[in-house]
């Protein structure tokens, strides 16, 4: 029975390990549904209350309990379909179970936040109310013409026809000079405004129309400081050109130079000094070129520091259980002085469990770590289902580790190796990510793979020289101003490129929106990589002349007969002996 039915499990890999990923789309799956059902039951006006949800997070949980019953040999079911079942009945409960974890999560989440007192305050259109709130994020500019800045926060407490109540609702804060330059992360404030339903974006609740701002507490000490290096890192790249003043703070922070609000934008100022024309010119350009993703930061930003980190512990000789402890310790402080993000938090935890499999002497699975980070996620704040940030960074994750390494260990016959590795890396995450985009902007990237190619040697030069500058700025000014420059000068090609390849009608081809273009895509995606499948498995049975001999053939397309001739030549010539 075990040779039958359980030879997978004799031959998996523990460092390929797949088996959380079905759960993983199952509790993603689940979650999304709920947030979906509960809205579909919230529209109704509550005549069916809540009956749909619980029928759906029912049906699961009753064909879980039904599985093991068609194992029993009382049920005349057939001998494959009960060995199938056999095989495959735990698998099936941990997707079940990470489904009703997530589902259970989001309900419960939803129904705190409908039953909160300020998202019942924002239904009824109270005009005028009074909240406490603790801010989660820097202040920038913001994307409403009626206001100069936005800041997101999370209520306490409010105050709505004379009755206070506690309140755990996010929030966007829109306010205006000279309020902008006084607001801080990680502060907390009392501010009375007009509390609304948000009208777009990942906020649930809008506070417009501010009349007051009265600053309770300020940020702790390490958010202070951090501040402060920001701040003398803005300084410094406002002195650079206006590519510098838009992109290093994008690379190195996640906020475009733009969005920055100086805390002296009381007096008049609105912004570094950077003409807007030319900045949301240059942002058009970055995301019709596909290299936006370069100005957020993720989970490459943490692998240059993490390489940077190693090389130094390594040269010290340092014992792996503190390489590991100072890896985590940067992943911390870098993430606590970027801009806060989803994709930020999924790339820390990620780089914690990295750093985690490191001082164990364990190696590092990440397929089965994006996985638990995602359930995690998930399960603990509810609504990154609903994330485009977030569904981003997992997708382009979840292609590199699937199918960059096969992708390179097929381009490399055929151009250099670094190439290959780049445009492996760059099509991997671009399959995945595709759907996802055109489901936020119908539209396909043309010059995408050229582009990250191009602009690849240069990221990680400009994202060290971007962060030794955020570290050095406040204490060295000078110092600090030069290492902007040599980041700068990598922007620079970043530039060239998006202003060439992301201009005109050529660089995007138009794609049909919503569900059904992220489906077509998919299908495209499905037919091309079964259409690559097979016609690599002709070409080599039409090349092999010798089909029942193991292996392949040692030399069968040019590149590789450049590569021997060139590695033999340099052999011979290093071993002849020359006559004197």
């Amino acid at each position: 029975m075990r040779g039958n039915t359980f030879e997978w499990r004799d031959g998996e890999q523990g460092s390929r390990d797949w088996r959380l990923l079905p759960a993983a789309l199952c509790g993603w799956a689940a979650s999304l549904a709920t947030h979906m059902g509960f809205d579909y039951c919230v529209e109704r006006d509550g005549r069916f209350g809540m009956l749909p949800l619980v029928v759906a997070l029912a049906v699961p949980l009753l064909a879980l309990l039904g599985l093991p019953f068609l194992r029993s040999p009382m049920l005349r079911v057939p001998v494959g379909v009960r060995r199938a079942v056999s095989a495959w009945h735990f698998s099936i409960i941990v997707c079940v179970v990470a489904a009703m974890a997530c589902a259970s999560s989001a309900l419960t989440y939803d129904v705190l936040q409908w039953r909160d007192a300020a998202s019942y305050a924002a239904r009824n259109g109270e005009s005028d109310v009074v909240t406490l709130v603790r801010t989660t994020s820097p202040a920038v500019n913001s994307n409403r013409r009626a206001n100069d800045c936005q800041i997101d926060a999370t209520i306490s407490t409010i105050t709505a026809s004379r009755v206070t109540q506690p309140s755990m609702m996010r929030v966007r804060v829109y306010a205006d000079r000279p309020d902008c330059g006084t607001l801080k992360q990680g502060g907390e404030y009392r501010m009375r405004g007009t509390l609304a339903i948000s009208q777009y974006g990942a906020m649930p609740l809008w506070l417009t129309d501010i009349a007051s701002v009265e600053r309770i507490r300020g940020p702790n000490l390490a958010l202070r400081t951090i501040g402060m290096m920001q701040q003398a890192f803005f300084e410094q790249t406002s002195r650079l050109s206006d590519q510098g003043k838009v992109l290093v703070p994008g690379l190195t922070l996640g906020i475009l130079g733009q969005d920055y609000v100086p805390p002296d934008s009381g007096n008049g100022q609105t912004g570094t000094g950077i003409d807007s024309t030319y900045a949301n010119l240059l942002e058009n350009a970055f995301q019709r070129s596909g290299i936006l993703h370069l100005m957020a930061v993720s989970g490459g930003h943490l692998a240059v520091v993490a390489t940077l980190v190693r090389a130094v512990c390594s040269f010290l000789l340092l014992p792996k259980r503190v390489t590991a402890i100072a890896i985590g310790a940067s992943y911390i402080m870098l993430a606590m002085c970027v801009f806060p993000s989803d994709s930020v938090s999924r790339a820390l935890l990620m780089g914690l469990a990295g750093a985690g499999f490191l001082f164990l002497g364990r190696r590092t699975q990440a397929l089965s770590t994006l996985s638990w980070t995602t359930l995690g996620m998930l399960m603990v704040n509810p609504h990154m289902s609903r994330s485009f940030g977030f569904a981003l960074s997992c997708a382009a994750v979840l292609g590199i580790v699937l199918f960059a390494g096969p992708l390179g260990a097929w381009l490399t016959p055929i151009m250099p190796a670094f190439i290959a590795q780049t445009m492996a890396m760059t099509i991997a995450a671009q399959l995945f990510t595709l759907p996802i985009q055109v489901l936020i902007e119908p539209e396909l990237p043309v010059y995408s793979i050229p582009a990250n190619l191009v602009v690849a040697p240069f990221v990680g030069f400009s994202t060290l020289a971007g962060l030794a500058s955020l570290a050095i700025s406040w204490i060295l000014p000078s110092l600090g101003f030069i290492f902007a420059s040599l980041a700068s000068w990598g922007t620079a090609i970043m530039e060239f490129m998006a202003l060439n390849l992301g201009s005109g009608d050529h660089a995007t081809i138009p794609w049909t929106g919503d569900a059904g273009g992220a489906l077509l895509i998919i299908l495209v995606e499905i037919i091309g990589y079964t259409t690559a499948r097979f016609a690599g498995t002709l070409f080599a049975r039409i090349t092999t002349t010798e089909p029942n001999l193991p292996g392949r053939r040692l030399i069968h397309n040019p590149i590789e007969r450049a590569k021997a001739w060139g590695e033999r030549t340099y052999n011979a010539l290093k071993t002849m002996k020359w006559n004197e």
